[in-house]
């Protein structure tokens, strides 16, 4: 989706979202006050929050349009992560807001008075809110919109606690029993986790995220349906906001390629992941692979069955070994659960210094990044 149509399906999304939740605020604090309701006035403020957070979705969706400029050149993409960390405070904040306002009616109890209107407004507002919620999340999910999201995991948490407050009416009526103050806190714990959740999966997000299995493997395949290719190794992805990808990745090519060559390989790459993947390739680096050689050939299945019998070794690839200068190099991606890198790659070296002692051994280590 072109990043103008994608803004204005937010902005949409968005406004929808600030209409129905001012309307459903206002009478919800109408019937809340007249009925003496303590968990409808709460449900009131809470679309408030809900509005508000539309209103900031629409500020970070706009934010983050604005074109590069010298001080951000990859865009301002990471704008809608932070709008919705602020959305995800909000929803932190109106939980525990409610939670205090429903101890204080736990302490001096008030009595609840209501009425047929009650009904037909909370019952309006959970179908409204059900209906907000699921398109939200759609929308948020196709647009990639944490934002959005966000806002529509809170609607459906929305309609949950006004079903509670039907259920409490319920049982207020029938058994004269007030459980709205104790609904209230339960509530407010249900809010106050879903706000500490979507912090944290905000903050995990900017700090930055391991790259989706399927958009990687993706966009290794087409690095590798280039003629000539390889092999495709230490692709790096870098999100600078929904769907804005930057990328650098090793291609392993024949020994006998000129610059030339490696030159017009590596231009076609670029283009052609841009334009099936979406994603910009920023460098493109080079493995060389020995050709027309059995002797390398044993060398290179001999150090493979060595790595591959590592346990914290997830693939070897870069292997590269010069007979004349006596060189043997190659790269492996260590596992992140490998408790100490350094003693596992020297433990690598020394057996294969023990089966070519004559050879000066080189290891790269690569973090497994997108594996």
């Amino acid at each position: 989706m072109a990043e103008v149509n994608r803004q204005k399906v937010i902005v949409k999304t968005s406004i929808i979202g600030i209409a129905s939740n001012i309307l459903l605020a206002g009478f919800k604090a109408v019937v809340g006050l007249l009925s003496n309701s303590i968990a409808i006035v709460l449900d009131a403020v809470n679309n408030t929050s809900d509005a508000l957070s539309s209103i900031i979705t629409v500020i970070g969706a706009k934010l983050a349009g604005k074109p590069a400029d010298k001080d951000h050149p990859y865009g301002h993409g990471r704008y809608e992560h932070i709008s919705a960390a602020v959305i995800a405070v909000i929803i932190l904040y109106a939980g525990i807001a409610s939670l205090v306002e429903s101890v204080k009616n736990i302490i001096h109890p008030e009595t609840p008075d209501y009425s047929a209107a009650t009904f037909v407004v909370v019952g309006v507002a959970v179908v409204i809110k059900i209906f907000l919620g699921l398109y939200f999340r759609k929308t948020g999910k196709s647009v990639e919109s944490d934002a959005l999201v966000n806002s529509g995991t809170d609607a459906l948490q929305d309609a949950v606690i006004s079903v509670s407050t039907i259920v409490a009416a319920v049982i207020f009526l029938i058994w004269g029993l007030s459980l709205e103050a104790y609904l209230g806190v339960i509530i407010s714990g249900f809010i106050i986790k879903a706000g500490i959740e979507m912090i944290r999966d905000t903050i995990s997000k900017l700090l930055g995220e391991r790259a989706d299995k399927e958009l990687s493997d993706a966009v290794k395949k087409t690095v590798c349906e280039t003629e000539g290719v390889l092999g495709a190794y230490d692709l790096i992805l870098n999100s600078y906001g929904p769907g804005r990808w930057l990328a650098s990745v090793h291609i392993t090519v024949p020994d006998t390629w000129t610059a030339t060559k490696i030159d017009t390989v590596s231009r076609e790459i670029m283009h052609n992941v841009a334009v099936k993947n979406q994603v910009l390739v920023t460098a493109v680096g080079i493995y060389s692979h020995n050709t027309g050689s059995d002797e390398i050939a044993k060398i290179r299945t001999a150090v493979a069955e060595i790595t591959g019998s590592e346990e914290f070794v997830i693939q070897m690839h870069g292997f590269f070994c010069d007979i004349e200068k006596k060189e043997i190099r190659f790269d492996i991606v260590i596992d992140f659960k490998a408790p100490d890198n350094e003693k596992l790659i020297e433990n690598i070296r020394k057996k294969v210094r023990a089966l070519y002692p004559e050879y000066n051994v080189t290891i790269q280590p690569d973090a497994d990044f997108t594996d």
